[in-house]
């Protein structure tokens, strides 16, 4: 019985590090917030069709893998929006394949003229398996590890809001403050019969854009925090000219530096669309994450003006 405990409590602390982290941490792309607060799904006049792939310390193995595709839709007259998120993460023996649905109301000309109250809700649907059987583990020999496989479904709630100064694009300086919590409510995620407690995680996105003619540069910062013992902020800071490129420098107080940078083409196949493509790489420059090796990030972005 004490075997079959500690094994229960390692296969625990595998899934997710047991009360630590078990969502995948926000990215540097801002194009990639509807993933993690529904309040920005399509709080413009763009119907979304994107993709986002993560890869993170290259060369370690079990290493975490993430993404997810999304559609999202305005529905300008009614104020609102919705959206799907088809997602997936990866960490050695433990995957977690799911979709989430998002709703948002927008409330117009909200403390100013221009200005955009966003509140959203989603609601994920996530297959949460385990599989032992290509891992290594210290006791090689043990079956009741290495033979181990279980998966189970579990859902969950999660909400959040989005505030900016002005909608208005190239016509004026803004400000915008965002904030989601993930995993308000969630069932049981039975694991041989040992339950893993999922913590709620919260989400925290303040920033700016700072326009001049054709150009803009946006500072931000995210935070992402799970109970108080766990936060991680990053910082970034974007460069991006109108229908053309964008380039960024990353920061997060893990340890890890960031660059990005990525092409818009415009009129892409309609003369109210256009393509988004840009590519992530980051690094740990402390002396535990330069241990872990090289990540990298893709995104692409097909956005259709509905107006």
């Amino acid at each position: 019985m004490n075997r079959i405990g500690i094994i229960g409590s390692f296969i625990c602390i595998v899934l997710s590090s047991g009360i630590s982290q078990q969502l995948a941490n926000s990215s540097h792309f801002t194009e990639s917030r509807t993933a993690w607060n529904p309040a920005f799904t399509a709080i413009g006049n763009d119907m979304i069709f994107d993709g986002f792939f993560r890869m993170q310390w290259i060369g370690f193995s079990g290493a975490p893998i993430s993404g997810f595709a999304s559609f999202q839709y305005p529905l300008l007259k009614q104020n609102m929006s919705g959206g799907a998120i088809l997602h997936f993460d990866k960490t050695g023996p433990v995957s977690k394949l799911g979709i989430q649905l998002s709703y948002a109301y927008m409330l117009k000309s909200f403390l100013s003229r221009y200005g955009q109250l966003s509140l959203g809700i989603s609601g994920n649907f996530q297959q949460y398996s385990f599989n032992g059987s290509d891992q290594i583990f210290n006791d090689q020999n043990d079956n009741l590890i290495v033979s181990s496989r279980t998966s189970n479904f579990f859902p969950s709630i999660g909400g959040g809001f989005y505030y900016t100064t002005s909608t208005r694009e190239y016509k004026e300086n803004s400000f915008f403050i965002g904030a989601a919590v993930n995993q308000i409510y969630t069932t049981k995620v039975l694991v041989n019969n040992f339950d893993q407690v999922r913590q709620k995680h919260i989400h925290f996105n303040l920033g700016g854009r700072f326009y001049n003619y054709d150009t803009y540069i946006e500072p931000m910062i995210t935070a992402n925090i799970v109970n108080p013992d766990i936060i991680d902020v990053l910082y970034g800071l974007k460069f991006e000219k109108e229908n053309t490129f964008w380039a960024g420098l990353g920061y997060a107080s893990s340890g890890m530096m960031a660059f990005q940078g990525g092409i818009i083409l415009d009129q892409f196949g309609n003369k109210y669309s256009k393509l988004r493509v840009g590519g992530l790489a980051s690094y740990g420059i402390s002396s535990t994450l330069a241990k872990t090796g090289p990540g990298f990030e893709l995104y692409v972005g097909y956005n259709f003006d509905m107006k």
